[in-house]
């Protein structure tokens, strides 16, 4: 199973020739994470708090529509997070969010369960959860927690966004001290950007890669994704063509199928994660960021971060270049 953590909410998405009108979808990172491994027909369970409102009975109704286990979901009298975008012309999204004193921050330690499962073979972290007090330590102490167990492959996607008090100073660093607790860290082009004004992504990926000894994987918009390996391979893989729509929930659709492609459903559990990564070739890494790039791209043809229509495997089976999974971890 994949313990996916973090937030669920609704996106306001700008409707295409109708100034001033949005629409309400379901999303924020982890959510759609989830789902999008759920279409892959992962075993996903969701750690996360989700309100007792009308979008929080909604975001509980799609995740159990999608087959996510919701068994760890807590539920929030507070109201749901909402997150408001703004399109370019390129369809890149720039958020708002309404954010205070919502149901996806307010983790304390009994959220959280003592013992994980048995049956988690990796933890998802990642989103604004990670960032926005006083849920975020909460959630790092888990992380912690679960890297010092060390059978868990952990895999972090920093999502920085500006506004909301945004800091590069304070999100530098508690980016670089969350993904030292990572085995796999999927970041933006525009993350990095945020986080290191000025600097190349490869700079980054390079002194990321040092600190972990992990995988590090830069996702580069429609110029597809860059990797440095835990085995010590670099690579590059091209976007897969599409007609942007908008990109809201593209970096998630991405992370869903390389988490897949990483741990495949029938794959047993290793006792050794990080060392299982580092057994992964280029060949068998390159496959898998093809199709997380499928992945992504199919999103993009779509309005929103499109949860409920994310890819599923036999979509992936079809656009993908490469076999549907190569993971060995």
């Amino acid at each position: 199973m994949i313990l996916v953590a973090g937030e669920a909410l609704i996106d306001m998405i700008p409707v295409p020739g109708q100034p001033n009108r949005y629409d309400a979808r379901l999303g924020g990172a982890s959510f759609s994470v989830a789902i999008g491994l759920a279409r892959l027909d992962q075993q996903v369970s969701f750690l996360g708090r989700i309100s007792a409102d009308v979008f929080g009975r909604q975001l509980r109704d799609q995740l159990a529509a999608a087959g996510v286990d919701t068994s760890l979901v807590a539920a929030a009298t507070e109201p749901t997070t909402l997150s408001v975008a703004a399109l370019d012309a390129h369809g890149k999204p720039e958020y708002g969010f309404y954010a205070n004193g919502t149901a996806d921050w307010q983790w304390t330690e009994s959220s959280i369960p003592a013992v994980l499962p048995s049956s988690v073979r990796a933890l998802y972290a990642g989103g604004l959860a990670l960032r926005f007090p006083p849920g975020a330590a909460v959630l790092e102490e888990l992380m912690w927690r679960v890297r010092q167990e060390g059978e868990v492959l952990i895999f972090f996607d920093p999502n920085v966004r500006g506004g909301s008090g945004f800091s590069a100073d304070a999100e530098r660093g508690r980016v670089e001290r969350q993904l030292e607790l990572a085995h796999v860290i999927k970041a933006s082009e525009d993350d990095i950007a945020l986080l290191y004004p000025g600097r190349h992504y490869h700079d980054i990926a390079a002194e990321w890669q040092r600190k972990t000894a992990g995988t590090v994987i830069v996702t580069l918009g429609p110029h597809g994704a860059y990797a440095l390996t835990a085995g010590g391979a670099e690579l590059s893989v091209p976007a897969a063509p599409v007609t942007v729509v908008d990109t809201v929930g593209a970096g998630d659709a991405f992370s869903a199928a390389l988490l897949d492609g990483l741990l495949p459903p029938a794959m047993p559990a290793v006792p050794d994660p990080a060392a299982a990564l580092a057994r992964i070739d280029a060949d068998a890494t390159r496959r898998i960021l093809e199709r997380a790039c499928v992945s992504a791209a199919y999103t993009c043809g779509q309005i929103g971060a499109q949860t409920a229509d994310a890819p599923t495997l036999a979509a992936l089976i079809q656009h993908a270049p490469a076999s549907p999974r190569a993971g060995t971890v």
